[in-house]
């Protein structure tokens, strides 16, 4: 046999070897994949769960106010807690 036949033949098993590695590795892919998506499935039905526990215990949504010139002395603490008291009154199940 010549230097090109044995290269040929070895390229030839070469890419069978490959073909045969190639089943297991997509099965390997696809069982990883899958316990990536229920991992990612679990997680945010467990901060679902426990959202909803926090939010039932501690009675409905908190509604929060952040304004930066509220404290400058200009007024704008009064209609930013005329704001707050108006919600509050419209929707009295907000915190």
């Amino acid at each position: 046999m010549s230097g090109h036949d044995q290269l040929a033949l070895c390229l030839c098993e070469l890419t069978r070897l490959l073909w045969k590695l190639l089943l297991p590795l997509v099965i390997l892919c696809a069982v990883l994949i899958a316990v990536l998506v229920l991992l990612v499935l679990a997680v945010r039905l467990w901060l679902q769960s426990s959202r909803n526990a926090r939010r039932a215990r501690d009675g409905g949504p908190t509604l929060a106010f952040f304004h930066p010139y509220c404290n400058a002395g200009g007024g704008g603490e009064r209609v930013l807690w005329c704001a707050i008291r108006a919600l509050q009154n419209r929707y009295f199940y907000i915190r």
